[in-house]
């Protein structure tokens, strides 16, 4: 059974696969170039379920009335008062 956290790391092996420069990518076969454009994607896909996850742990703890002055202040948005 995998994981989610499986399938972001088979993602990522598979685009890492392809190359690490465009001269790389240059070099591919075309059925490469149209399979890696997939995995690309599939990956991208990955990594924007966990980019909203984590807006909404960020939004959900920045909220007023749950934020601490330790998280205010990490984040940059706690103002001393002299």
């Amino acid at each position: 059974m995998t994981t989610l956290a499986d399938d972001l790391r088979q993602a990522t092996d598979a685009v890492a696969r392809l190359g690490s420069s465009s001269a790389d990518y240059e070099a591919l076969p075309d059925a490469v170039v149209l399979a890696g454009q997939k995995q690309i994607a599939a990956a991208r896909r990955l990594l924007d379920t966990r980019a909203a996850w984590m807006a909404g742990t960020v939004a959900r703890r920045s909220r007023p009335e749950l934020a601490t002055r330790v998280w205010r202040r990490r984040r940059g948005s706690c103002r001393r008062r002299h």
